[in-house]
Parts: C-alpha cells; sequence; structure tokens
C-alpha cells in the first residue's frame, strides 16, 4: 500500500504554472517602473520650489539695496548744487544757508544803507531808522518801499523763518503817538511783518517783537552810536 502511495503520490501534486508566473512578473516589473517614474516626478517639483523660494528670498534681499538706491536719487541725500550725498540734513541746512546768503548778498549788493550779518544760523538784514522810518514815526517811507520789495523777493525763494525786530536808542520819546521806545520800537516791527505779508511772504513764517533800548550795537553816549542802535533787524532763521 505505502509502495503504490510512493509512486503515484506525485501524480496529485500540482505543477506550477508557468504562464502565470510569467504573468506576475510583468505586473512587478510594471508597478515598480510606475514606482520610479511618480518618485521622479515629485523629486522635479520639490526641486522646482526650492528655486521659487530661492527665488523670492534673493529679490527680498535684493529691495533693500534698491531703496537705497531710490532713496540716494531722490532722497534727503540728492543732489544740491553740486554737492553730492550731503552727509546729513545740517550739511545740507548749511548749502542752504550759504546759498542763501550768496543770492541777498548779490540782490543787496547797491543797497548800502542796507547791512548783512551772518552769525551762526542766522542772517540779518539790518536797515537803519532813516532808511524806513521818519523820526518818531512807524509809517514806511514810500521810498524805502522799493528797497523793501528787493528784499522781499529774496525771502520769497525760500521757506526759512523771519523775525522782525524793531530797535531805538536810550532817549525817551519826546511828543508823537508813541508814548515810550517800547511802543515805538513794536510798531516799526509790527509795519514792517505787515508789508511783508502784503507782498506776499507766508504770514507762518514770520514773528515780531520790540526792544527798545536793550540790545544796543553801539553805545548810547554819542550821536552816532545812537543813530546806529534806532534800527530795524530783519533776521532769516535757517
Amino acid at each position: 500500500m505505502n509502495n503504490l502511495y510512493e509512486k503515484y503520490k506525485n501524480l496529485y501534486k500540482k505543477t506550477p504554472d508557468k504562464d502565470k508566473v510569467n504573468h506576475l512578473n510583468r505586473w512587478v516589473v510594471s508597478y515598480a517602473d510606475f514606482a520610479t517614474v511618480l518618485l521622479a516626478i515629485f523629486m522635479v517639483l520639490w526641486i522646482g520650489s526650492n528655486f521659487e523660494i530661492s527665488d523670492k528670498v534673493l529679490a527680498q534681499s535684493q529691495k533693500p539695496i534698491q531703496e537705497q538706491e531710490q532713496q540716494g536719487q531722490t532722497g534727503p541725500n540728492h543732489l544740491i548744487d553740486g554737492v553730492k550725498n550731503p552727509s546729513d540734513s545740517k550739511e545740507i541746512k548749511i548749502i542752504e544757508f550759504e546759498k542763501t546768503l550768496n543770492e541777498l548778498s548779490i540782490a543787496l549788493k547797491d543797497k548800502q544803507d542796507m547791512q548783512i550779518i551772518s552769525q551762526d544760523a542766522k542772517i540779518t538784514i539790518r536797515l537803519g531808522e532813516g532808511v524806513l522810518f521818519d523820526e518818531g514815526s512807524a509809517i514806511i517811507k514810500t521810498d524805502s518801499k522799493k528797497a523793501l520789495d528787493i528784499l522781499v523777493a529774496e525771502l520769497k525763494k525760500n521757506d526759512k523763518q523771519i523775525r522782525v525786530e524793531g530797535h531805538s536808542d536810550n532817549l525817551p520819546v519826546r511828543g508823537g503817538k508813541y508814548a515810550s521806545n517800547w511802543e515805538l520800537s513794536s510798531a516799526r516791527a509790527v509795519n514792517i511783518l505787515s508789508y511783508m505779508i502784503s507782498c506776499g511772504i507766508d504770514k507762518n513764517r514770520l514773528s515780531a517783537a520790540g526792544y527798545a533800548d536793550n540790545m544796543p550795537v553801539a553805545t548810547n553816549n554819542t550821536q552816532e552810536g545812537r543813530a546806529k542802535n534806532r534800527r530795524v533787524d530783519i533776521i532769516i532763521i535757517n
């Protein structure tokens, strides 16, 4: 019995189907190819996204440089009268101050009755009493307005602050409309200020003050010194 079993047992074993085996192998190969292609696609997309990020980072890093270049052309460090890239606003103010002083000096060079004084950040145009007013009066003389018109035309070229100061000698006022040198010096300053406004200077740039005899520029012990002290100072503040 056992011999018969051993003899015929192999007849009941199923032999492998070669076609099925070959079919299984072809499926595995196709799947592997598909997975490889898919992986390659993802690699390409990943690399491309990194390039986009790099471009954005590069563009952002270059933006401040471009902004600085634009500011260098149109910002506060632009060219001013041939001077390239002033270091700060202080240097710009110095340049503007010298420009204003030069223009005033040229415009008023023939006006010997107008004295130009530059000190620190101020330009003072000094006018004697006789240039603008009659003795004891605060009314601007008609002939004086021509000189004032030249000065006003120059002052319109900038936006600097302007202070008009009236001064007198130490002799008391005798008669007339004004009871003291305080009133007279203040009225003269205010009348000059009002004339400038009527000529088109912005009132927000202007201020006026009367100092009487408290800020002399010469001695009050002589007639010549007192004449120098009776004056109006038009001060341009840089």
